[in-house]
């Protein structure tokens, strides 16, 4: 067996290294080499050279001292000697600053002098004759150097080029935790998209991927995780960020080739570049185009060049863009035919984490000194890549060396505080959005298909006609423009606009729920409770704004008020039901839409799908599990309310803190109180005695277990923690108890609390579990 390298061994390599060396610089000593050697150009410095034959030809540069002497072009043997290998040397040459370059294929040897690449005559040269050369060195014109940068830019040190550029342009994006820049550095979670756009750019007959979704949901952290994960696919990976492009994507590569390379390249300079670049046949060459706009008719008709083939056979496009712009890119005006845009693209939508990103995003916080109390996989607006950014910035900005940050497994109210100031920059639009927030609670009580009603519990959003009765062409074009909605079709065939940042909706509902609630309680404080109670049953996050609504509104009720609605609320605590034979029902799963439940006198209950086309699927079921829970959204509120800042005296001058009592009450409840998840999910219950609990094993999924968990960590007025403990343990409540026992878990693994966690846990919690042994 014979085997061919086109490498030579690394002996034979030397060996012809210094053969070159002895019959090129006879009786000149001090001579040393380096393969791989360092390029300032411009303001950039680079590695260049190899330590093997690349194309056929090796790079080396050769000292005297401190000063660069010669660059060697050292072709394979039997490889003739061409003016691509001059140019080649001639570059490497004048950046150096050798005055000397040498190519040479073992019989044949070209001797130059850089500044004019003037062969010389000579087939060596002397000490005398070298120190001559290297005293006119600087000779070399500006020109000739400005040429050998656009010589190696766009071919030997075109992977290094591009590495300095996408430096540049990330660092520019990449800011602190509390920063509103996209990136944190070393921040970096996995998509699922990312891997689509891999498989979609390994397609032979794909130029363009689109990468779209709402705001702030990551489609730029996927062009960064193409870019940072190119090495590994072999690929040449360059980032831009489109919203510098307002000359053109081409202006904006010429002037970060000016910037980083002192190369007063032209737009004519930077796009021959890239067809440079994008035609080398050793790696695929993809462009990475970041927060593409809709317009721009610069832009536009310089991604029809590329996308028609003019940048090279290598070329691939991969462009985020927000979903409402998605149409617009690649649709005509007539929106009847695609654009070259829309005819070459793939779509890949990305949203928030799924299971296993969420995942992979705790695994990054966790290598930075973060973490997530068990449980918090159940809380859906953590899922929102920006949500959870916000949420853990402000631990994690100041983080002391050494230690880590545990972060709350729900956000609760406080996640429309964050929506609040992390879009505080909106301007103008915030008043659109405000408004639509008063139409959309105007609109909670309307009539409306079942459809429609079952949606609205998954997402927000408001008829279009009535949006634009009150918002001006201009205001709702800004809101689209913007992200904030997007226009879409009920199922009863009404024009809609989706809210697409819920969060931020969230607090300007709950803003206008708590102007609304101070007179409704000022009037009748069971009523407000019932009425806040049927508005926050018909919204996504309905618990968690009623409860934002209610603190908002505490300063204006004052504290009898307050204490009025609480005990409003806690009038309609949750009730299960059993479900009658020959009810019908219909139920939503926003993957699969409208679902039809029969159930029959048997028990036998038939599930049809609506929009999915398969047979009526079948189930038996028993007289346990024909049971619903209703009228749960009240406690639900209660359980997100959190009163920690309320305490009174009582008759004996103790001082009483409201979420002590509150807690004691909502937390013996036999039902789950937590809003379910869009999909079926991985959440475990446990059957009990007229309801069911949380699996200790969820950890903190309940917002009524994180309450009862800051009331025992927190130092709290009015509440005595170890009477508190003991107190809910004596109810004999096995719903409370299993709540305490989580709490006490998680605090027995805080610092400070741990030890006392801990005696509680042997001294209270287990010998209440004894009491209840079909679970101890």
């Amino acid at each position: 067996m014979s085997i061919t390298t086109t490498s030579p061994p690394e002996a034979e390599l030397e060996a012809r290294i210094a053969d070159t060396l002895q019959r090129v610089f006879p009786g000149t000593t001090s001579l040393r080499i380096q393969q791989r050697f360092k390029v300032r150009v411009g303001h950039t410095e680079m590695e260049a050279g190899s330590q093997s034959y690349v194309e056929g030809r090796a790079d080396i540069l050769v000292y005297q001292g401190d000063e660069a002497l010669a660059v060697i072009e050292l072709k394979r043997e039997g490889l003739p000697l061409t003016a691509d290998d001059e140019a080649q040397g001639a570059s490497y040459a004048l950046l150096t600053r050798a005055p000397i370059v040498v190519i040479t294929n073992g019989s044949d040897t070209n001797i130059y002098q850089t500044h004019d690449m003037k062969l010389l005559k000579e087939a060596s040269i002397d000490a005398g004759e070298l120190a001559h050369r290297i005293a006119t060195a600087a000779a070399a014109a500006q020109s000739s150097i400005t040429g050998a940068i656009s010589k190696l830019l766009g071919t030997d040190l075109s992977a290094a080029a591009i590495a300095a550029m996408n430096a540049t342009e990330l660092h520019e994006l990449t800011g602190s935790w509390t920063s509103s820049q996209r990136f944190v550095e070393n921040f970096l979670v996995p998509r699922k998209a990312t891997e689509a756009a891999r498989i979609a750019i390994r397609a032979a007959d794909t130029r363009v991927v689109i990468i779209s979704g709402p705001p702030l949901c990551g489609k730029s952290s996927v062009l960064r995780e193409l870019e940072e994960t190119a090495d590994a696919n072999g690929w040449a990976v360059l980032f831009i960020e489109a919203s510098s492009c307002a000359e053109g994507l081409f202006r904006r590569l010429a002037n970060v080739l000016a910037a980083l390379f002192s190369w007063p390249a032209t737009q004519d300079d930077a796009r021959m570049w890239l067809r440079r670049v994008a035609s080398r046949p050793d790696y695929r060459f993809v462009l990475c185009i970041d927060s593409l706009p809709s317009g721009g008719a610069v832009l536009s008709a310089e991604l029809d060049e590329m996308i028609s083939g003019g940048m090279g056979a290598h070329l691939q496009l991969v462009v985020a863009v927000d979903e409402n712009d998605f149409d617009h890119l690649t649709l005509k005006p007539n929106r009847r035919e695609p654009t070259r845009l829309g005819r070459n693209s793939t779509r890949i939508e990305v949203g928030n984490y799924d299971d296993n990103e969420f995942a992979s995003a705790r695994d990054c916080l966790y290598q930075l000194g973060g973490g997530l109390v068990d449980g918090g996989q159940y809380a859906p607006e953590l899922r929102a890549p920006w949500v959870l950014r916000a949420a853990v910035a402000s631990q994690m900005e100041s983080l002391p060396e050494g230690s880590a940050a545990v972060l709350p497994p729900l956000l609760g109210t406080e996640m429309f505080s964050v929506a609040d100031e992390r879009f505080a920059c909106l301007g103008a639009v915030r008043n659109e959005i405000r408004t639509l927030a008063r139409i959309y609670v105007d609109e909670l009580m309307a009539k409306r298909h079942h459809g429609d009603r079952l949606s609205s519990l998954y997402v927000f959003s408001v008829t279009r006609e009535n949006a634009r009765k009150n918002i001006d062409r201009d205001g709702c074009h800004d809101l689209v423009r913007a992200g904030l909605v997007q226009a879409s079709t009920a199922y009863s065939g009404d024009s809609l606009y989706v809210i697409r940042v819920p969060a931020l909706f969230g607090h300007e509902v709950g803003v206008r729920l708590a102007t609304l609630l101070q007179r409704k309680v000022q009037k009748n404080p069971d009523e407000a409770a019932k009425w806040l109670v049927k508005s926050c049953a018909r919204m996504p996050l309905g618990d968690a704004i009623g409860a934002y609504a209610i603190n908002r509104s505490l300063q204006q009720l004052g504290p009898g008020d307050y204490l009025l609605l609480i005990n409003g609320l806690l009038k309609l605590p949750p009730v299960r039901r059993p479900i009658a034979p020959g009810s019908k029902m219909v139920a939503m799963i926003p993957s699969v839409g409208l679902i039809d439940f029969e159930v029959d006198v048997n028990g036998t209950t038939t599930m049809r799908s609506r929009d999915i086309l398969s047979p009526p699927f079948t189930v038996d079921l028993d007289e346990e599990d024909l049971v619903a829970v209703a009228n749960i959204d009240g406690w639900l509120i209660l359980s997100q309310l959190r009163p920690f800042n309320l305490a009174f005296c009582n008759q004996d001058g103790d001082l009483l803190n409201v979420a002590a009592w509150l807690l004691l009450e909502i937390g013996s409840c036999p039902v789950v109180l937590r809003r379910p998840g869009k999909e079926l999910e991985q959440f475990h219950t446990h059957a009990i005695d007229h309801g069911e609990m949380s699996c200790l094993k969820n950890g903190i999924a309940e917002p009524v277990t994180w309450s009862i968990t800051e009331l025992l960590v927190q130092d709290i007025p009015g509440v005595d923690r170890e009477a508190w403990v003991r107190e809910a343990a004596a109810t004999g409540s096995l719903p409370l108890i299993n709540r305490l026992g989580q709490a006490l878990s998680h605090i027995s693994n805080v610092a400070g609390r741990s030890e006392w966690a801990e005696q509680m846990l042997e001294q209270v919690y287990r010998p209440a579990l004894q009491g209840h042994p079909q679970f101890h």
